[in-house]
């Protein structure tokens, strides 16, 4: 008996260690991340976040992209954030296409928000925007997917919202009806936005 209630003493304490690392909440929270020269809404990462499928002959030689929040020393300039756009036409077909945000103005709500510990929102209404925090020589930083959902992430809207448009650009991402039948397939340069 004395044997067994020994063995009982030993094995609660090491269940607990074990509930303790699967259940906590360090693990879920956003983590710092690495910084790239290449802040842009045509990478993989961002696409499949918007649910659009890129050519996969213009990303075949893309590095994966870290998401994550902005390490200690990286000072954000500006923002630049990636949203599902309007369908676009040309002598192809029509296109899907992302559209591309550069915002500036006063950062500090918005780094506020996106610190290392915060904790996204549940997605609920469709792919969220993308977010990129870019310096001042355009080194970038790639925020969690979720970082702009609905629910907690509206502050998150709010603060992008409050900021200035630099410039607002649209890009065909995949060629979604192709015009006819001998239509060239995705990379027509110079597609434009689909007018009714």
């Amino acid at each position: 008996m004395a044997r067994a209630l020994l063995a009982a003493a030993l094995v609660l304490p090491a269940a607990a260690c074990s509930d303790g690392a699967a259940t906590g909440a360090p693990a879920a929270a956003p983590v710092t991340t690495g910084v790239r020269s290449d802040a842009s809404c045509l990478v993989p990462e961002v696409l499949e976040a918007l649910v659009l499928q890129p050519d996969p002959a213009a990303t075949a030689s893309a590095g994966a992209v870290e998401r994550g929040a902005p390490p200690d020393g990286f000072v954000a300039d500006t923002v630049l954030v990636c949203r599902r756009g309007e369908p676009m036409r040309d002598s192809a077909g029509t296109w899907h296409s992302v559209t591309a945000t550069r915002l500036e103005g006063d950062l500090t709500e918005l780094l506020r928000l996106v610190a290392p510990g915060s904790t996204p929102g549940a997605c609920t209404d469709g792919p969220p925007p993308q977010v990129w925090l870019v310096d001042a020589l355009d080194d970038a930083v790639l925020l969690p997917a979720e970082a702009a959902c609905t629910g907690t992430g509206d502050a998150v809207v709010a603060a992008l919202d409050a900021l200035d448009v630099v410039r607002r650009t649209e890009e065909p991402v995949s060629l979604a009806v192709r015009a006819d039948a001998d239509a060239l397939g995705p990379g027509a340069p110079g597609a434009r936005a689909a007018r009714p």
